[in-house]
């Protein structure tokens, strides 16, 4: 049974690293101190991407693990939190 997708990662699901910040800047999720370095989130996307992609996850899975790093990270503000938290809505 796969557990429920967060919002965030339904945001991020299918997209490049590049993609993926943008979505976030466009969103208005990232912290002040990640607007202020759009390298170091970008850095922190890749690195978790490619370190994913060595021990083969689904894509659900990456996407949701990726999610919870960000969240984790410092990077997203309030609204990125919540996004983080809150389960994907079937559409």
């Amino acid at each position: 049974m796969r557990r429920p997708s967060s919002a965030l990662a339904e945001l991020l699901a299918g997209k490049t690293p590049e993609a993926m910040y943008d979505a976030l800047s466009a969103g208005r999720y990232l912290s002040p101190a990640a607007q202020g370095s759009p390298p170091e989130v970008l850095a922190l996307i890749k690195t978790f991407v490619r370190s994913s992609r060595r021990r083969a996850l689904m894509p659900a899975t990456l996407f949701q693990r990726l999610a919870a790093a960000l969240a984790g990270s410092g990077l997203l503000n309030e609204a990125g939190q919540r996004l983080a938290s809150e389960e994907a809505g079937d559409e």
